[in-house]
């Protein structure tokens, strides 16, 4: 997620600075408890030997079973990864902002029907009719997100662009997963509560909820304990050098993403959900986070993984961080459940941050996407037959090559030249969205689905347009 190295420290007010503290003095270093938890850390090892790296939380019946890090943290320092490793945790900082709009619900400063006119200037007609509810249920209508997060946007850029965009649906009709969405609530929050949206979070969630881990730009945060992103063998750095300003991350991320947490501290946000501490209604509670219906919440930039997985009929928590794109800690979920007896029927909910960068990766299923769009862009078919002959799997599932040929010849002469806009992890975690224009200037999503070990052959490729 991130393209540029230094650290800066920006003090955020001294509410933020109140909430927010060093180390939890006595937190525990590792846990391995009882015969389930030496199982689970005799599969993580095996992972680390084949390129994990990361932290595991595993807990069931409020019992941790799990806690330890593998592999390094920052491979430069030779630091390795601990419970105590600050870690980036993606999309769940969505439901920071879910907690904050219910909360302000609970105390009558908003409604979920209201739209964005009772709370923005010179909202164009189009997007007059979205509600806080539509963005919550990323049925508005937005993209994904607007720019690559390292491309700085104000707050004032964000909703002049907004105006300016063409929605892919009708406000309410169809479920689309939106970053700019998340960013729109928290510029509503802002206005609601007249505050910082990191301001609010720290005073109204992360000190009740005792978080004192969990933020983005603290002068207490200590750059050693930070997990570095990698990109191969390429360090990425942390994401305390995204574009920010003196209250946070500008509003590529803003309210979607760009928190650091520990495993530890994102457990305590969820535990503070299955009562009233934060969220007084249990139907508030239950739209974060399902007390009875397994749930996955994940986000990632490609590099850095963050999941949080609930299993409530065995009462069972999951949380696994990584920081190198070619082992994500979602590779490791089925394996645990397995050990953990859960079988989940579709894997439970699913839900991604994942910002766009502006390139494919330098990987093999980077390489691979990169020689596809390459070849599709030449409009030769013999050249399209040889990379499907080289380079795709050869399955009975899979079509057989005619009829991908067929399908990449459709696909040209509707598609036309792509050009690359950006790249980001796809909506399940396993594989890249790739976004383009076409030839006609059209927004298109390509979702490749490539095998994650040599010889990276690909195993498909979905397409949406209007994405």
């Amino acid at each position: 997620m991130l393209e540029r190295h230094g650290l800066r420290y920006l003090g955020l007010g001294g509410a933020l600075l109140l909430a927010l503290a060093p180390t939890r003095i006595g937190a525990p270093e590792r846990v391995i408890r009882g015969p389930i938890g030496q199982r689970l850390d005799s599969l993580l090892q095996a992972a680390e030997a084949q390129g994990f790296h990361g932290s595991a939380l595993v807990a069931q019946h409020d019992t941790v079973l799990l806690l330890k890090g593998y592999g390094f943290a920052n491979e430069e320092t030779h630091t390795r990864y601990t419970a105590a490793t600050l870690v980036q945790i993606g999309s769940n900082v969505k439901d920071f902002t879910k907690v904050a709009i219910y909360q302000l619900l609970e105390r009558g400063r908003l409604h979920l029907t209201d739209s964005l006119p009772l709370f923005f200037d010179g909202v164009a007609s189009a997007k007059r009719g979205i509600t806080v509810q539509q963005l919550l249920d990323h049925t508005a209508g937005l993209p994904l997100g607007l720019t690559p997060d390292a491309i700085p946007v104000t707050k004032a850029e964000m909703l002049e662009r907004l105006n300016a965009l063409v929605l892919a649906s009708s406000p309410g009709t169809r479920r689309a997963y939106s970053n700019l969405g998340y960013s729109l609530l928290a510029a509503i929050i802002e206005r609601v509560s007249n505050q910082p949206y990191d301001t609010y979070v720290a005073e109204s969630i992360l000190r009740p909820a005792e978080m004192v881990e969990t933020g983005t730009y603290l002068p207490r945060f200590d750059r050693a304990r930070m997990a570095h992103g990698y990109e191969g063998s390429r360090d990425i750095g942390v994401i305390l050098d995204m574009p920010h300003d003196a209250e946070g991350h500008l509003w590529a991320l803003r309210g979607n993403g760009g928190y650091l947490s520990t495993l530890n501290d994102m457990r305590r946000l969820y535990n503070s959900l299955r009562g009233p501490l934060l969220l007084a209604d249990e139907a508030h509670r239950r739209a974060v986070v399902s007390s009875v219906n397994p749930q996955v919440l994940a986000g990632s930039d490609m590099r850095s993984f963050f999941l949080f997985a609930t299993f409530p009929g065995a009462d069972v928590e999951i949380f696994l961080a990584s920081n190198h794109s070619a082992y994500k800690a979602n590779r490791l979920l089925e394996p645990i459940q397995q050990v953990m007896g859960i079988q989940v029927p579709g894997g439970g909910r699913r839900e991604l941050n994942a910002p766009m960068v502006d390139r494919l990766p330098d990987t093999g299923p980077g390489h691979t996407i990169t020689a596809y769009l390459e070849v599709f862009n030449s409009k030769d078919t013999v050249l399209m037959r040889e990379f499907f002959a080289e380079h795709s799997i050869s399955d009975p599932d899979v079509p057989p090559l005619a009829l991908r040929l067929q399908r990449y010849r459709e696909m040209r002469s509707n598609l036309g030249r792509l050009t690359l806009r950006g790249v980001r992890q796809s909506s399940d975690g396993m594989g890249l969205a790739v976004s383009v224009t076409t030839e006609n200037g059209d927004p298109a999503t390509l979702t490749f689905s490539v095998e994650e070990h040599a010889p990276y052959r690909l195993r498909g490729v979905r397409v949406e347009v209007g994405q």
